[in-house]
């Protein structure tokens, strides 16, 4: 599951809670909503073009990265909703919501109607309206006990007043839902500041960058990664992308989700040279990439 990527004042706020029943009152969240916007103005002061550019957050592996975790997940297992592989699907549609302003939704995700976020609607609202650009990014979920899992997840984007980068990384724990409609729910959350998201401008300073997590060589199969006359290679870097008989440069990037972007590229090959929109979409948790309608699967 995607990476296809929460802001940092509400889940500090949300974590207030974590562990336990929601508190009666939300006092203690204020304080900590506060705590963690001080934080983030400490960590990442705003450059000139901040509210401009692309955001490339840590791959993974790197500081405030998920985890560089590429045992192949049990695919099979995963198409069951109620499974542990399953799980981190809870946290995608989170993610998505948030990134698409369906707070009511994301809100919903969490335990006891939401309350398990430790805020109202309307405070969770509130909170996720100072973003102009969430993207979550979810990790290999691992059991805990029979009803609880913990998943990797990584939080980036920009505060709408300024457009100040954050990124957060840490563990969020889902819970088993017995009373029907979505199977697991958000039942904890331990994510902290850590990291810097880079931005790419636009213009002047620098170029367009695909984000990391769609870095890395493609092909149509393991099997014909690395060989000789695999014509379904891709190379996919920073600034470009490499095909088997074309180059193509990147001119523009435009984020859909976390896990979907659209990329303008000027291309040449075998004598031609033309542009178009690669419409590229994550899946499988990074290991799969589509461009188009060609599905090709990420080399080790």
């Amino acid at each position: 599951m995607s990476a296809r990527p929460f802001a940092v004042l509400l889940i500090a706020g949300a974590l207030a809670s974590c562990g336990r029943e929601p508190a009666a009152d939300n006092m203690s969240n204020a304080a900590n909503v506060a705590e963690a916007e001080t934080t983030v103005a400490d960590n990442a002061a705003a450059p000139a073009n901040a509210a401009d550019g692309n955001l490339v957050p840590p791959a993974p592996g790197e500081t405030g990265g998920l985890p560089d975790d590429r045992t192949p997940l049990n695919e099979s297992a995963a198409r069951d909703p109620k499974s542990v592989e399953a799980s981190g699907g809870t946290i995608e549609l989170w993610g998505i919501a948030l990134s698409e302003g369906r707070y009511r939704d994301a809100y919903r995700l969490w335990q006891h109607d939401g309350r398990q976020s430790g805020m109202t609607e309307q405070q969770f609202t509130e909170a996720y309206r100072k973003y102009s650009e969430i993207h979550v990014l979810v990790g290999r979920p691992e059991a805990q006990g029979p009803s609880t899992v913990r998943v990797p997840v990584q939080v980036y984007g920009r505060l709408r007043e300024g457009g100040r980068p954050f990124n957060l990384i840490g563990m969020m724990a889902l819970a088993r839902n017995e009373g029907g409609g979505r199977p697991w729910l958000i039942a904890d959350s331990a994510l902290q500041p850590r990291g810097t998201v880079k931005i790419v401008a636009l213009d002047g300073g620098g170029t367009p960058a695909i984000p990391a997590t769609f870095q890395g060589r493609w092909s149509r199969s393991a099997a014909t990664c690395g060989k000789p006359g695999d014509d379904m290679r891709l190379a996919v870097a920073a600034g470009s992308l490499t095909f088997y008989e074309s180059v193509g440069k990147v001119t523009a990037v435009k984020a859909i989700t976390a896990d979907r972007i659209d990329a303008s590229v000027d291309y040449q090959g075998e004598g031609e040279k033309w542009s178009d929109v690669a419409a590229m979409r994550l899946s499988d948790e990074g290991r799969t990439l589509t461009i188009g309608n060609v599905k090709r699967v990420r080399c080790a």
